[in-house]
């Protein structure tokens, strides 16, 4: 059976598939427990964010069940610079109501749309190629509109295909989400060790600058040099996207934050975001935007220190001394004054020693993860085009699993 050459238009007319936007929410109905609002600023380039969601009060209208999020459903932004990045709701997702600006993309015929082929053409060159010809909008930035996404042309393999690309590329996601589980449970342990450990048994508070420095060295361009790139994009809740290699001659006027292995880099900017990450990656190229306070531990383990800068003390003071009301900011020198717990040398030692392998196995995960997106990424537009045959690519990922 030839593959079958279809636009959104004749699939969504023949019952396979169906597209929808998302929920206009007004404020007044954001005030609940009951599901999430899900915007698209929560679709990272990494997955999900749930940090923070507003959520609807209890119960359905008949408008917002429609807008519902469902298991399989692939979704993309439709607006602003982001326009076209693509997620998935896995079937062990909780539900969650779309916003305005984000599309779902739900295959109503599994029999001849699979729902994870799906997921993964909206990363392909066949999609992104043509959403670059298609999107439009104002001067202010790119709209997908959903009768754009009816005009998009898709290539369907023959059902067995879609279904063993899909479960293909899927392990590989699938283990990436074990290792986001791994880090997740880290945070988890160290939490309940920090309390018990240091908190329990510190003398009250002390400030950040007794056991750490801020922001000790800067970085000046190399022309014609490499460098890895850390923007506050790039980081959430401690999780990095790892940056790629690039040129110094292409580099932005704020990379200027020198990174060394052990510390912990905060954004200065929108606090309550928790845009912050441990650095243990021995990597000379890693240079941050001056958009973060880059937090070097003196006298103190890494563990410890990151651990201080995660607790909702530490946050509720960045959020305290922010300034500016659009987009606050927290002066880098604020930093050194944010409270810790004031614990002693036995006790930060002892917890060193039962959070620092926990979190040195979190990075070990964290590092498998890249090398897996990588492959995925690689693997992917040779799949969807047929230039590499699965049984092919089940060998390369064997070998890599």
């Amino acid at each position: 059976m030839p593959d079958i050459e279809a636009t959104f238009d004749e699939l969504i007319r023949d019952g396979v598939l169906e597209i929808g936007d998302g929920y206009r929410a007004k404020n007044s109905e954001l005030n609940g427990r009951g599901l999430p609002f899900m915007r698209a600023g929560n679709l990272t380039k990494s997955g999900w964010n749930w940090d923070d969601l507003e959520r609807f009060e209890s119960g359905l209208t008949s408008n917002l069940a429609s807008k519902v999020s469902h298991p399989g459903d692939t979704v993309i932004t439709t607006k602003g610079n982001s326009v076209g990045r693509s997620g998935y709701v896995d079937s062990d997702a909780p539900q969650f109501v779309y916003s305005p600006h984000l599309s779902y993309w739900r295959a109503k015929q599994r029999e001849r749309l699979v729902p994870r082929f799906l997921r993964y053409w909206a990363m392909s060159p066949e999609f992104l190629n043509q959403l670059r010809a298609l999107g439009h909008g104002t001067d202010m930035a790119p709209y997908l509109s959903l009768s754009d996404q009816r005009r998009l042309r898709v290539t369907l393999p023959k059902t067995g295909t879609q279904e063993a690309i899909g479960d293909l590329l899927g392990a590989l996601d699938d283990k990436i989400a074990v290792n986001d589980r791994i880090a997740a449970t880290a945070d988890q342990y160290c939490a309940a060790v920090f309390e018990e450990v240091v908190v329990k048994e510190s003398n009250g508070i002390t400030e950040l600058g007794e056991v750490a420095i801020v922001n000790a060295k800067s970085v000046k361009p190399t022309p014609g040099g490499s460098l890895r790139y850390v923007d506050i994009a790039s980081v959430s809740d401690g999780r990095l996207t790892w940056p790629e290699r690039t040129s110094w001659d292409d580099a932005p006027g704020r990379a200027r934050r020198g990174i060394a292995i052990g510390d912990t880099i905060w954004s200065t900017v929108r606090p309550n975001r928790r845009s912050r990450f441990l650095v243990l990656d021995e990597d000379p190229l890693l240079v941050a935007s001056t958009g973060f306070a880059v937090i070097t531990p003196r006298n103190v383990g890494r563990a410890f220190l990151y651990e201080s800068a995660r607790r909702e003390e530490f946050v509720a003071y960045l959020e305290s001394v922010a300034e500016g009301s659009a987009y606050p900011a927290v002066r880098a020198e604020k930093f050194l004054t944010a409270p810790i717990p004031d614990a002693s040398d036995e006790h930060r030692d002892r917890f060193e020693e039962l959070a620092f392998p926990v979190r040195l196995r979190a990075h070990s995960a964290a590092q498998e993860s890249r090398v897996l997106a990588e492959l995925r990424d690689a693997l992917l537009p040779e799949l969807m085009t047929g230039r590499l045959r699965v049984k092919h690519a089940e060998k390369v990922v064997e070998e890599a699993v």
